[in-house]
C-alpha cells in the first residue's frame, strides 16, 4: 500500500478542536469588524443628518430675520421671554465676572420650533396650524407691552396678544421627518414645563413623541438632533427690551462717571459676541480660524477666557474662532454622547469646578416668580429671574463631539 493511500485511510473525519476554535475566532473577528463598521457608518449618517437639520435651521433663521428685522428672542422651557443679560462689571464670590457667568445659560431649546415652525396655536402665536403671525416689536406678540404699548421691565411672557390681522409668516423650516420635532415634559395641572423630566444620563431635557407616555399636545415643542436631544439656539445679546437692537463696536456699558459699584467705568468698552458662550467654542480649532476672546471687566486687569482656571492674569482658555467673533446666532447639538458642558472649552480634571461641585448648567425655567433670590438687575431699575440651575455631573472631553452651526 502506498504512503499516500495509507494517510488517506487513517485521516480522521471532520475538524479537529483546534480548527474549530480557529474558525470561530476568525468569525468573531469578522463580526466585530462588521459591527464597528456598521456602527461607524450609522454614527456618520446621524452626524450628517444633524448637520443638515442645523443648516436648514440657520437658513430659516436668516429668513425670519429678513421678515421681522430681528433674530428670534430667547425663550425658556415655558416659552416665556428671557431678557438679555445686562452687561455689568460685577463679580461673583469666586471672582468670576457675573455677566460672563450668567451668559452661559442664555440659550433656548424652544425658540426654534416656536418661531421657525410655529406650533403655538392662535392664542400663542396668532395662527392655527404651522406658521405664525408677526411677533411684533417686542418679539413675543405683545406679551411685554403695558396698556400704553410700552415695553415692561420683566415681561412674564404668557400674556401674548397676537394681532389677528397680523402678517402671516413661515413656517420657515420644512419638516421632512416627523422625528425632528418633539415635545418637552409638561405639567398639565401647573400649565408649565415639568422640570423633573430630565434625562438622568445626559442632564438634557427629556423629549416625547405622540404615543409616548408623558407626551402632551400642549407642551412646548423642540427641534431635536439625530440622537433625540434638543438642539440649543444661541444669539448675540441686545439692549434690554429691544430684540432688534445691537451694540456698536465701541459700546460703553456705563456713561461717564457711572458704575455698578466698581467706581467710574467710562473707559470700559465692550461688544457682545458669540464667543461669550463657552460651549460654542470647538474642541479643536483650525489655525486659520483661531483667535482669542477675553472678557475684561471694567476697572479690572484680569482677562477671562473660560472658567477652567482661577489664577491671575489671563484666566482660563481664551481660544475661539473668527466665525464666533463675527457671527450673530448659532445652533448646538450635543452629538453622539448627548452631553454638553457649559463652562470649559477644554476640560481639566479637578480644576475650576470640572468635578461638578462648583458650576451648574441651566434649563431656562422659572417656576417661582415670587421668590426674592436669584434675580439679576435688568438695567432699568428692576430685576429679572434667570434661574434655577441643576447640578452638572463631572465631565471629561464631553464637548469633543458637539456639532455647531454658526449663522452670519
Amino acid at each position: 500500500m502506498s504512503l499516500r493511500r495509507y494517510n488517506s485511510l487513517n485521516r480522521p473525519n471532520g475538524f479537529t478542536m483546534t480548527e474549530v476554535m480557529v474558525t470561530i475566532g476568525i468569525i468573531v473577528i469578522l463580526l466585530s469588524i462588521l459591527l464597528v463598521t456598521v456602527g461607524g457608518v450609522r454614527e456618520t449618517a446621524r452626524v450628517a443628518s444633524t448637520r443638515s437639520i442645523m443648516t436648514a435651521m440657520s437658513q430659516a433663521t436668516s429668513r425670519f430675520r429678513e421678515d421681522t428685522g430681528y433674530l428670534p428672542p430667547i425663550l425658556d422651557n415655558d416659552r416665556r421671554l428671557v431678557e438679555a443679560v445686562p452687561i455689568t462689571s460685577t463679580s461673583r464670590g469666586d471672582g468670576a465676572p457675573k455677566y460672563l457667568h450668567d451668559m452661559q445659560g442664555w440659550y433656548s431649546f424652544t425658540s426654534p420650533a416656536e418661531y421657525l415652525v410655529g406650533y403655538g396655536g392662535e392664542a400663542m402665536d396668532g395662527k392655527a396650524g404651522l406658521g405664525i403671525r408677526n411677533p411684533g416689536r417686542d418679539g413675543i406678540w405683545g406679551a411685554s407691552l403695558d396698556s400704553d404699548g410700552n415695553i415692561q421691565q420683566c415681561p412674564p411672557g404668557f400674556n401674548r396678544q397676537p394681532d389677528p390681522n397680523g402678517l402671516v409668516l413661515g413656517p420657515y423650516l420644512d419638516l421632512k421627518d416627523d422625528k425632528v420635532i418633539a415635545s418637552l415634559g409638561w405639567d398639565e395641572a401647573e400649565g408649565a414645563w415639568d422640570s423633573g423630566s430630565i434625562d438622568p444620563s445626559t442632564g438634557q431635557p427629556a423629549i416625547y413623541y405622540p404615543g409616548d407616555a408623558g407626551y402632551n399636545i400642549n407642551a412646548p415643542k423642540v427641534v431635536v438632533d439625530a440622537w433625540g436631544t434638543p438642539i440649543r439656539y444661541y444669539r448675540t445679546s441686545y439692549p434690554t427690551g429691544d430684540p432688534s437692537g445691537s451694540f456698536p463696536a465701541n459700546y460703553r456699558p456705563f456713561p461717564m462717571g457711572a458704575g455698578d459699584g466698581a467706581g467710574a467705568l467710562s473707559e470700559w468698552q465692550y461688544r457682545p459676541r458669540l464667543s461669550e458662550f463657552i460651549a460654542l467654542r470647538p474642541w479643536e480649532i483650525d489655525e486659520s480660524q483661531a483667535t482669542d476672546y477675553f472678557f475684561t471687566p471694567g476697572g479690572s486687569s484680569a482677562q477671562w477666557g473660560d472658567f477652567n482656571d482661577l489664577g491671575s492674569g489671563v484666566r482660563g482658555d481664551s481660544t475661539t474662532t473668527a466665525s464666533l467673533e463675527s457671527g450673530q446666532y448659532a445652533f448646538l447639538s450635543a452629538g453622539p454622547d448627548r452631553r454638553i458642558f457649559n463652562w470649559h472649552r477644554t476640560d481639566y480634571l479637578d480644576r475650576g469646578g470640572n468635578d461638578g461641585s462648583t458650576f451648574r448648567n441651566w434649563l431656562g425655567h422659572r417656576p417661582s416668580w415670587s421668590a426674592d433670590s436669584s434675580w439679576y438687575p435688568d438695567g432699568r431699575g428692576s430685576y429679572c429671574r434667570s434661574e434655577p440651575w441643576y447640578q452638572d455631573a463631572a465631565t471629561e472631553e464631553v464637548n469633543r463631539d458637539n456639532i455647531r452651526e454658526v449663522g452670519p
